[in-house]
């Protein structure tokens, strides 16, 4: 079967971002001697995790145990964003140190038992929904443009750009979140984010 249009890569993303500035397209991540290039995918990838910390349906994993190492010690996932407890463990007042979950509560890094645990991670570029994508590379190119070019009358992307960008993304995390009336946390929680 032939494949028809397909999400944005990073490469394409940061050619995106470069374009902005009325800069040439690099045709490879890996050699990172183009400065521009270097200074549009550290934007991009900064902007993604930017976006990515506020926790989405597509980078949150609800419900994790995560079991203490022989030392007693919770060994977060490199990429982890935020960490909450939940379930059994959510009077427990616990906090990302590093990679090591802290029990704030009891002032301690050794943990007797498997906490639960919503997880928020970084994603690849790649692994974000396509509507993840348009959306940091919009954002990440208004900054790029911003930072390194100062003028703001010059944007290749405008406000509205964004906020549509945002809203798709939005629209998409609502859908796959299959909300309801008597769902109100998650309303309020949406809320928050905007």
């Amino acid at each position: 079967m032939a494949t028809g249009l397909t999400p944005f890569t990073e490469l394409e993303a940061i050619n995106e971002i470069l374009a902005t500035g009325s800069e040439s397209p690099v045709s490879t991540l890996d050699d990172n001697t183009v400065i521009d290039a270097s200074l549009a995918m550290n934007t991009l990838r900064a902007t993604s995790v930017e976006v990515q910390t506020r926790g989405w349906n597509f980078n949150t994993e609800n419900n994790l145990v995560i079991a203490p190492d022989q030392d007693g010690t919770v060994v977060l996932p490199r990429n982890t964003l935020g960490v909450d407890t939940v379930g059994e463990t959510a009077s427990i007042n616990a906090v990302q140190r590093g990679l090591r979950l802290y029990n704030e509560t009891d002032k301690t890094y050794v943990w007797t038992a498997a906490p639960t645990v919503t997880l928020v991670v970084a994603l690849a570029f790649e692994e974000l929904p396509s509507t993840a994508r348009l959306y940091i590379t919009i954002r990440a190119a208004r900054k790029y443009q911003d930072r390194y070019f100062g003028d703001t009358a010059s944007h290749s992307y405008s406000a509205a750009d964004e906020a549509e960008a945002r809203s798709t993304m939005m629209d998409e995390e609502l859908r796959s979140t299959g909300p309801n009336m008597l769902n109100s946390q998650f309303a309020r929680d949406l809320q928050s984010r905007v």
